[in-house]
């Protein structure tokens, strides 16, 4: 069932649309619980041929609605193809787990069983994949979903409600709240009937909703932002380090909760680092979204651009200088939401470029003395979602990725980018609660039985 609410603005019955489908989400989860794993896995093997066969009519839908360059939106929407996959596959790999025997023959195991009824609150910068993910995990557990998109995607999300529509789900087990406002999204967190409430957006947004559930009994994920760092030291290939940290700043113009923002580079390379950097960049195509060959298309609205302008204003005005760049352009880059890249070079670690997150295509590069520092640096920071390292010397990444405070380190590769069989969790203010994917996501929609005897 879709609930809409998108015409009119944030409309008052949001609320009353949210309380209905909370109601026919409990009414079902009972029975979909009794469901047997490998029916419920069934229906998300359909669900994978339908997103597969309908994969470009989506990739389509995020470039026009969300700016998504086209290889980057088809590219999601293999990666949620791959995400239902992995997930319809629980039953195999994930369902129960043997302990082993104990003293005087007694055997003990574990049962998983399901939360109940879910909600899922998901954003626009990931339209098809991060709903997807959440959806498969939580159905194939056999929990009841109640799903509320961004109020900012709302054709990617009527899509994606009308697939489910097609499933032939029973009543209840999966709804879609459509709103144009937050009334739904407010009324879903505080309804004490929840079991569980997953979230992906902003840390401010994040920590509300993690003090707002009502119930003792209702358990919180919270996936939120990220002021992600790499560092590049002095054995690393300079040239593919700059290639892969441009590609992890302004892909998609930066709009990831992974993207890159900060780099620490050893003193030693610093200049040298400036001119790989300098290229890369220059190598990079900004504009149109729907060219294949574009990387950095426009930011999400016009909005947007204007509070990325003041971000660049207000750090030339402290005095420093962005690295004057030529980007090769795919067709006019000259509407309200188009933003161009920017790097400043030699910025301090105290100056906000290096502290806040602002979610659009600007790096800032700093200097540091050895790995020591490098790992202070990136540590220096309220974020914790993801960092990554550019070295020939394997012992001092794998020292890196022992330190650094992230959920997730890349070495020799950018920071965007996650498996479906590898946990994504965020520390200190990127995240709270169970993460995502793989068994995190397992051990957030279920409860854990022992047996023993």
């Amino acid at each position: 069932m879709i609930a809409r609410q998108i015409p009119d603005g944030a409309s008052a019955t949001s609320g009353v649309d949210a309380n209905r489908l909370v109601t026919r989400a409990v009414a079902a989860v009972h029975g979909w619980t009794k469901t047997a794993p490998l029916s419920r896995a069934k229906i998300l093997s359909d669900l994978a041929q339908v997103l597969s066969d309908g994969s470009e009519d989506l990739a389509r839908l995020m470039v026009e609605e969300v700016g998504k360059p086209i290889t980057e939106a088809r590219f999601e929407v293999a990666a949620a193809i791959d995400m239902v996959t992995a997930f319809a596959a629980w039953p195999y790999w994930g369902r129960s787990s043997r302990i082993g025997e104990q003293s005087g023959g007694v055997e003990g195991h574990v049962i998983l069983k399901p939360r109940g009824t879910v909600v899922l609150i998901t954003p626009w910068n990931y339209p098809i994949s991060n709903p997807i993910q959440n959806i498969a995990a939580g159905l194939v557990t056999g929990n009841a979903i109640v799903w509320r998109p961004s109020p900012r995607v709302p054709r990617c999300s009527e899509a994606l409600a009308a697939i489910f529509e097609r499933l032939g789900l029973p009543e209840g087990v999966f709804s879609s709240l459509l709103e144009a406002g937050s009334e739904g999204a407010a009324a879903l967190v505080a309804d004490p009937r929840v079991s569980a409430i997953s979230f992906t957006g902003s840390s401010s947004v994040g920590a509300r909703i993690f003090g707002e559930a009502r119930s003792p009994d209702t358990i919180v994920q919270c996936e939120m932002g990220g002021k992600n760092a790499a560092v590049v030291l002095f054995d690393a290939n300079l040239e593919i380090a700059a290639d892969r940290i441009v590609a992890g700043a302004f892909g998609f113009a930066g709009q990831k909760c992974t993207a890159l923002s900060r780099v620490f580079v050893e003193a030693e390379v610093a200049d040298k680092f400036q001119l790989a950097l300098k290229a890369a960049a220059g190598a990079a195509v900004f504009g149109d979204p729907a060219d294949g060959s574009t990387q950095v298309g426009p930011v999400i609205s016009p909005e947007k651009r204007m509070e990325l302008d003041a971000v660049v204003e207000g750090a030339c005005a402290r005095g420093l200088k962005p690295l004057a760049v030529e980007y090769k352009n795919a067709g006019d880059v000259s509407g309200d939401a188009f933003f161009a890249p920017h790097i400043f070079l030699d910025v301090p670690r105290a100056d906000p470029l290096m502290r806040e997150e602002f979610f659009g295509p600007i790096l800032a590069v700093g200097r540091v003395a050895d790995l020591d520092n490098a790992i202070e640096a990136v540590n220096d920071s309220p974020y914790g979602l993801a960092a990554a390292i550019f070295t020939s010397d394997r012992s001092k990444a794998r020292r890196f990725a022992a330190e650094v405070e992230a959920g997730t380190v890349k070495i020799n590769e950018a920071t965007p980018g996650l498996s479906v069989m590898l946990p994504a969790t965020g520390w200190k203010s990127s995240g709270a609660g169970p993460g995502e994917l793989a068994d995190e996501s397992i051990r957030f929609f279920t409860k854990a039985t022992a047996v023993i005897g």
